[in-house]
């Protein structure tokens, strides 16, 4: 099975104070860190995972480290600091209209993360995650020049990791000049399937096809949008999930009962058959007994049509029993489809339905208590 690779670059920033706007969004784990808090207008944003993302800015000597706050500014500022020394190079006047950075995005597939690394919100990335995503940044750090990449920041806090990059695209001879960069549609294509090949060649089983979001060339704030339409649907299926966890509780119970019954009946049979054993014997002591014959006749004939009674009344219980277990196993046709085609947070439902019913029968039968779980200390996301 190969998996997609995303490569966006729609998002464009230019000239009136977006960048610091910009960066602040970017770096807000290093900014949490040194005590500031901005506004994030980003809906998705899973505030309790922020502290997974990693940070890094352009030390100008090839190298990256993680941004820090100096003379109280927030770490972010670190990156404007960067942009405006990139910016002092410039040997032309800056036109109105100016891109001063274009943000390039690269997302390994969602479902890879479901099968290869699937703690990846708990844990972060895992060593294959980690050396895909660093061949993808290699790869940028060639085409765009080390010295344009502001820096970059791996965002685990939101629907799916992904890899933030930011370019000021400035030209050896001094222009800032996006277009040089960024040429149109066909060299797009040729830096997506570069982009591609650079994680191929590093093991990642990468298919050749345009993504969603690279194809619709979406905005940040259209991406957004759209992901804030998933997030609602999500939040819809959740919520019919725990409404069917809540029906299987109310099944188990069924269940539960319906083994006693069970039970009760089968107990019920023995002492059936007892008593069609004395009647039995009873006979046999009649025939023996010609003056008692009789009275023990009619006697055996009383025990033997109580214990047909008794046999028939267990028969239809346990026909009725077989019926209810038998509406608890089979689920409605349009359950079973909707089980078959829904997944949640990048898992099958059904997968989820069927463990979560096991579960609950387990628990009613060998009375074993929920185990504790324990989640190790997050592994750095990216190390340069």
């Amino acid at each position: 099975m190969s998996y997609t690779m995303t490569y966006d670059v729609s998002h464009k920033v230019g000239r009136g104070g977006h960048a610091k706007t910009f960066f602040r969004h970017i770096a807000r784990d290093v900014d949490q860190r040194a005590g500031f808090t901005f506004p994030q207008a980003n809906r998705n944003i899973v505030a309790d995972r922020t502290m997974l993302n990693s940070t890094f800015v352009n030390d100008g000597t090839g190298g990256y480290r993680r941004p820090q706050s100096v003379d109280g500014r927030p770490p972010s500022d670190e990156f404007d600091d960067y942009l405006q020394q990139r910016l002092s190079t410039v040997t032309r006047a800056l036109r109105k209209d100016a891109v001063l950075i274009r943000g390039v995005v690269l997302q390994l597939d969602p479902k890879w993360f479901e099968q290869y690394n699937p703690d990846w919100r708990e844990s972060g990335l895992n060593r294959h995650a980690a050396q895909y995503t660093r061949a993808a940044v290699d790869w940028v750090r060639r085409e765009f020049g080390e010295e344009n990449i502001i820096g970059m920041s791996m965002h685990l806090d939101e629907v799916n990791p992904g890899l933030h990059v930011m370019i000021t695209p400035i030209t050896s001879d001094g222009r800032l000049a996006q277009k040089e960069f960024f040429k149109g549609p066909a060299d797009l294509r040729r830096q997506h399937r570069e982009v591609r090949d650079a994680v191929a060649a590093a093991g990642y089983d990468v298919e050749y096809r345009v993504t969603e979001r690279s194809r619709e060339h979406l905005s940040s704030s259209e991406f957004q949008a759209k992901a804030d339409r998933l997030r609602d649907a999500t939040s819809a299926l959740e919520f019919e999930l725990d409404a069917s966890l809540q029906r299987n509780k109310s099944l188990a119970k069924r269940s539960t009962a319906l083994d006693g019954r069970e039970k009760e009946l089968a107990e019920r049979e023995t002492h059936a058959a007892e008593r069609q054993r004395e009647a039995a014997a009873a006979q046999a002591i009649a025939a023996d007994e010609a003056a008692a014959a009789r009275t023990s006749s009619l006697r055996a004939r009383e025990a033997h049509l109580a214990a047909e009674r008794a046999r028939e009344e267990a028969a239809a219980e346990r026909a009725r029993l077989a019926l209810n277990n038998q509406r608890l196993d089979n689920l409605p046709p349009f359950f079973e489809r909707w089980l078959d085609k829904t997944t949640v947070g990048g898992q099958p439902i059904r997968k989820r339905f069927e463990a979560d019913r096991v579960k609950m029968r387990s628990e009613i039968k060998a009375k074993i208590g929920p185990a504790s779980t324990h989640v190790a200390k997050p592994r750095d996301a990216l190390e340069l």
